[in-house]
């Protein structure tokens, strides 16, 4: 038996989320696959936040900032939404009852105006957040959901640690250096890590084999610039190289989906 069923009555939970938020945060959520995915993306959205938090804080680029937090803050309430209509199982909604219990001590603080005195222990919040967001994709993996599970597990993560690398970085601009600098250098080794599984997964394509390659070296140019800055902290240029490393890895979320949706398909 999966971990989790999709309701039948999803579709029309989705299509008045829909009608109440707008075409920007639809999410067509119909297979095992997607239900995945939409946890994958929740959890990035944690670190999004973060990253955008800082940003903002240290002003470099403030107006896009604030937007973009602004827009994850809503994502993350759709997802969440979309979730617990979409999953069934009981050890899986109480996963998702801790991270919302989380989210709305976490959602407070970043409705704030960024304060640099409150950074620890927004920080603080935030990992704890994604430990339930982590949490809870183990249980789907584990249950083995769909066959595409820990592809898209993995390609998420490096979403993720793509958006905490310029959070990090960032934090350290904000004169948290000796508090977040582990962190960040532990980050950079995670990134590698993860590249070296998603190439280890046998279900691939030359396409996909390809974006890894690309994704390897935009990791290496981001290491150069931010280590060629040494103490000038330069927050903006390093998040825009974070950035296009993210829109490669997004590429890749979506083949791995479909590619996870034709192999649950297979007998």
């Amino acid at each position: 038996m999966c971990l989790i069923t999709i309701r039948k009555r999803f579709a029309m939970v989705s299509l008045l989320l829909l009608c109440v938020t707008g075409p920007t945060y639809a999410a067509n959520i119909s297979t095992a696959a997607e239900v995945v995915n939409a946890a994958v993306e929740q959890r990035t959205l944690i670190q999004v936040m973060l990253k955008n938090y800082v940003l903002s804080g240290l002003g470099v680029r403030s107006r896009k900032a604030n937007q973009a937090l602004a827009e994850a803050i809503t994502r993350f309430d759709l997802q969440q939404q979309q979730l617990n209509a979409a999953v069934t199982d009981i050890q899986v909604l109480h996963q998702l009852k801790q991270m919302e219990q989380s989210w709305v001590l976490l959602q407070r603080q970043y409705k704030q105006k960024p304060d640099r005195a409150r950074l620890v222990e927004l920080y603080t919040m935030n990992e704890n957040t994604l430990k339930q967001g982590t949490l809870l994709l183990e249980g789907m993996v584990v249950g083995n959901l769909s066959k595409g599970a820990q592809m898209l597990e993995l390609m998420g993560q490096h979403e993720l640690l793509c958006q905490r690398l310029s959070a990090l970085y960032g934090m350290m601009a904000w004169g948290m250096r000796a508090e977040v600098e582990p962190a960040y250098r532990e980050t950079y080794q995670a990134l590698g890590d993860n590249l070296i599984k998603l190439e280890a997964i046998p279900y691939t394509t030359p396409s996909i084999n390809q974006g890894l390659k690309k994704i390897g070296q935009q990791l290496e140019r981001i290491r150069k610039t931010a280590d060629a800055s040494k103490d000038a902290f330069v927050p903006g240029l390093v998040d825009r190289s974070v950035v296009r490393m993210v829109e490669q890895a997004n590429q890749l979320q979506a083949e791995y989906l479909q590619l996870a949706g034709s192999l649950d398909s297979t007998n």
